[in-house]
């Protein structure tokens, strides 16, 4: 099943800012996430090129292979059937000569995350007649914006998060010295995510000493750190509700800090989080003392 999301209005007055006649979304073996966005595709495989045109004016058309039309079934405008190339060149053609169509492709490959339309297929267009520009003001318009149901996937994912660090960190403080390993303590991690209802799409971060300096570290049981007294933590942990919910993603650290001098007052260790969910800043907790020797602390920074 295949719908449009996008306003027929807003979409015509996007495609004018950027100087577009219309958007052509690609997709190959799901290379473009953008299309199953912007068309809510449910079912159906992706082993054929499909293009879907949705210009300024006129209806929309898709071209789609013959043996994989259940995606664009319930399609809101033509559907172009083709087999063999040649037809699919023809099917093509009249959609994109003399246009200037909008896709997935970043200059210089500034943003890869956008650039998603293969080299081939744009000079496959331009050969056709199209001239190709950046899609990038229609992809932040119509296919960044979070839906509500996302952002409450993602807060409920922040908050586990949030929760399972804090709890992590403080069971580390209590087993300095006691043997605790960095790919034990990963796996302390994992459970208690899970356990909170989060999937990951790969493992957490844990670093313990040095290995906190190591961006993208990877601890590997027995060849990973063990926990000692003075060393910072380190834990990077991301996941959602779902693999295709909108991941929460956050960096938290614990790190000694040295007793004040004698007569002044208590002062904390150090203990932080950086992340990608900015209403949590407003929910810091008050310092709170820790069981290291000297004095130490608990409190969240946001990023």
């Amino acid at each position: 099943m295949s719908t449009v999301a996008v306003d027929r209005s807003e979409l015509a007055e996007t495609l004018r800012e950027i100087g577009a006649d219309a958007w052509l979304l690609f997709d190959f073996h799901g290379i473009n996430p953008v299309t199953n966005r912007v068309l809510g595709i449910t079912g159906g495989m992706a082993t054929r090129r499909l293009f879907v045109l949705l210009p300024g004016e006129g209806d929309f058309v898709a071209v789609a292979h013959k043996i994989e039309l259940q995606p664009v079934q319930g399609f809101p405008g033509k559907v172009v059937p083709y087999a063999r190339w040649e037809e699919l060149h023809e099917a093509l053609a009249p959609l994109v000569a003399g246009r200037t169509i909008a896709m997935e492709i970043s200059p210089m490959d500034a943003v890869p995350y956008l650039d998603r339309v293969p080299h081939g297929v744009v000079e496959l267009v331009t050969k056709l007649g199209g001239t190709v520009i950046s899609s990038a003001p229609l992809v932040t318009r119509f296919a960044a914006c979070w839906h509500p149901s996302e952002v409450e996937d993602h807060t409920f994912a922040a908050e586990v998060i949030a929760r399972v660090a804090q709890d992590a960190l403080q069971r580390a403080i209590a087993s300095i010295n006691e043997g605790l390993t960095e790919s034990a303590m990963q796996a302390e991690v994992i459970r208690a995510m899970e356990a909170g209802g989060l999937e990951l799409d790969t493992l957490p971060i844990v670093a313990f000493g040095a290995n906190t300096a190591n961006p993208h570290y990877e601890p590997l049981a027995g060849r990973d750190a063990t926990l000692r007294e003075g060393d910072p933590i380190l834990l990077d942990l991301w996941g959602g509700r779902t693999k295709t919910s909108v991941f929460a993603d956050q960096t938290w650290w614990a790190m000694q800090v040295p007793p004040r001098p004698s007569g002044s007052s208590s002062s904390g260790g150090r203990f932080g989080r950086r992340g990608i969910k900015p209403s949590l800043r407003s929910r810091r907790p008050p310092p709170r003392d820790g069981p290291w020797p000297g004095t130490r602390s608990i409190g969240r920074p946001g990023r």
